[in-house]
């Protein structure tokens, strides 16, 4: 998972990264006010989440942001508890609101609870054939066997399980797993990940795709062939038959 965090205060911010980073949370920190002012014309929408920190005006920073985010959840960090901050959070368009000192793995899992609303997912884990996908930060699994994925695998099948069924671009996979495109040629970085998980999740349940190249435009998790999709946890199990349309 990746994160963006605005906080002005350096020790702050590079405090907040290394207790994330114990998660496995990534954080791109914004602390200039020239970059945090800047920040709401950006495409936010690879990101996890939007950390606001202690930023001048963060209630309106947060109502620009919410203006411009896509629905990628914004959370304000407080020194204390401030119902009355909260409140005005919330107003402006806030997601959620966490005090100073967080728990990172309680936080990861209010970002992965609010990622799951928005995609309209209520469930913690479905079956897609033969594998089971979870949505709180576990490695894929089938029949109880743990597929295990290197740090950056999880972080692109993660991307592509919250966004299954539609087609991401290389960049958006790219951006949301290395937070820029400035250092590598991206698109052969990505292209080697794919091959990885394609392979791994072939041999694990026999010979299943799951992962489809749309030419020019990116990738799409989808259902192998005559699936049925088991929706797991959340309030129980419901089974939907979903077979693929033909081509």
């Amino acid at each position: 998972m990746r994160i963006i965090l605005l906080e002005p205060n350096a020790v702050i911010a590079e405090a907040l990264k290394g207790r994330c980073a114990q998660s496995q949370i990534d954080v791109d920190i914004l602390s200039t006010s020239e970059e945090i002012e800047a920040v709401a014309g950006r495409d936010l929408t690879h990101y996890g989440a939007i950390l606001v920190g202690s930023v001048e005006e963060p209630c309106g920073l947060i109502e620009e942001l919410h203006a411009s985010a896509g629905g990628t959840p914004i959370i304000l960090l407080s020194d204390v508890k401030n119902p009355a901050l909260a409140i005005r959070a919330f107003s402006a368009g806030a997601d959620d609101f966490v005090v100073k000192p967080f728990n990172a793995e309680e936080l990861k899992a209010r970002i992965l609870a609010r990622s799951r609303r928005a995609l309209g997912q209520a469930s913690t884990a479905f079956k897609l054939g033969k594998l089971t996908i979870f949505y709180d930060g576990r490695d894929p699994e089938v029949a109880g066997e743990r597929i295990k994925l290197s740090h950056r695998e999880h972080a692109i099948f993660s991307y592509l399980a919250q966004n299954i069924g539609r087609v991401v671009s290389k960049e958006s996979v790219y951006s949301a797993v290395y937070g820029s495109m400035d250092c590598e040629p991206f698109d052969k970085v990505i292209d080697v990940y794919i091959c990885k998980l394609r392979k791994k999740l072939s041999d694990a349940t026999g010979g299943q795709q799951f992962i489809e190249t749309v030419y020019c435009r990116g990738y799409k998790m989808d259902k192998p062939e005559n699936t049925v999709v088991q929706r797991l946890g959340g309030g129980g199990r419901k089974a939907l038959t979903a077979k693929k349309k033909a081509a």
